[in-house]
């Protein structure tokens, strides 16, 4: 599982990713997962190029890349769980 993360996890569910440019469930699960729990903790975090988004821009931006980038299956269970993914990521 980890090895397929590490691959995989820069695909996209529309085919435009790398390294293979796989798309669909063509993706491990594990790597269509990680990818929104990584571009999250991307977006509400701070860097020392960017300020952090919020957690409703996040939601906003993984909702908006829905079916494009992102597994519209996966955005919508991250979704119903996104209020305990705000708290879990802020303890």
């Amino acid at each position: 599982m980890a090895e397929d993360i590490a691959l995989y996890h820069h695909e996209r569910w529309n085919g435009k990713g790398y390294p293979l440019g796989i798309k669909h469930t063509t993706i491990p699960l594990s790597a269509r997962i990680d990818e929104i729990a990584d571009v999250y903790d991307a977006l509400v975090s701070e860097r020392v190029y960017k300020a952090a988004s919020t957690h409703n821009e996040a939601l906003e931006i993984i909702y908006a890349e829905s079916g494009c980038h992102f597994d519209p299956t996966i955005v919508a269970a991250f979704m119903t769980k996104a209020e305990e993914i705000k708290v879990i990521y802020h303890t």
